[in-house]
């Protein structure tokens, strides 16, 4: 009888071990988007105008509001956007501590965050303007944007 229990115990064991299929490596998530996955602007030094880029791969078909706000997070630190909510083509953040791109980043660097933050967050399909609510400062303060906002004019 004993023999019968170690027998069926071992096979169990066997079973549970083969029956996964699933491997140790992470899935592609979209929420791990990266700096060559998306909009960056610059100066053009020469005419004054903001110039955006796409930089390295289009983004994936399957874009999420928070992989586009965490990569904007990531690469501004000091400006952390929050998102609110949407409603039709709007999508509605804040920033609640905007005292560094209000007063510290001079009158171009808000100009450049609003820029990249607009042209990301606007591919995502259904979105195309982003209202920002934050507290006006010397540089900048809340406004609505869409990409023609950053077209030279």
């Amino acid at each position: 009888m004993m023999k019968q229990h170690l027998f069926l115990y071992g096979i169990f064991l066997l079973l549970a071990s083969c029956g996964s299929n699933q491997t140790n490596e992470p899935e592609a998530n979209n929420d791990n988007l990266t700096e060559q996955q998306s909009w960056q602007a610059s100066m053009d030094d020469s005419s004054g105008n903001i110039i955006l880029k796409r930089t390295g791969a289009p983004f994936p078909d399957s874009l999420s509001i928070n992989a586009v706000t965490a990569l904007l997070n990531k690469h501004y630190p000091d400006i952390q956007l929050q998102v609110l909510h949407q409603s039709g083509d709007t999508l509605y953040v804040k920033i609640p501590e905007a005292t560094y791109l209000t007063q510290q980043m001079g009158s171009t660097g808000p100009e450049l965050y609003f820029g990249e933050a607009v042209y990301n967050l606007t591919e995502i399909p259904g979105i195309r303007f982003i209202n920002f609510a934050l507290t006006e400062g010397d540089h900048a303060g809340p406004d609505t944007y869409n990409r023609d906002s950053f077209k030279p004019e």
